[in-house]
């Protein structure tokens, strides 16, 4: 199964990264583990305590920002880390 799409932005490389902090805030089960200029790394856990971790890394040139999302335990997730960052695009595509 292809990846999704990159994240698609206008602005400064700090709204960016802005709007990802907004947008994550939509979640509650997620926490910042971990903060740079271009990056970002997120944990999200869920109901049953299961911790998924997503990379997201700024391309300022391509006014982008690029993501990954895997599972820390296990090597199945039922489509979990897709369906959640379809939902996250979609959020951040809305205004927030």
């Amino acid at each position: 199964m292809g990846g999704l799409s990159p994240l698609k932005y206008r602005g400064t490389p700090a709204q960016a990264q802005a709007r990802l902090e907004a947008t994550l805030k939509t979640f509650p089960e997620a926490q910042v583990v971990h903060r740079e200029t271009l990056a970002m790394q997120v944990i999200f856990t869920t109901p049953a305590g299961f911790r998924d971790q997503v990379d997201f890394q700024i391309d300022p040139a391509a006014e982008s920002i690029d993501f990954r999302s895997r599972s820390l335990f296990g090597l199945f997730d039922f489509g979990k880390n897709r369906s959640r960052m379809q939902d996250f695009a979609q959020r951040f595509r809305s205004p927030v």
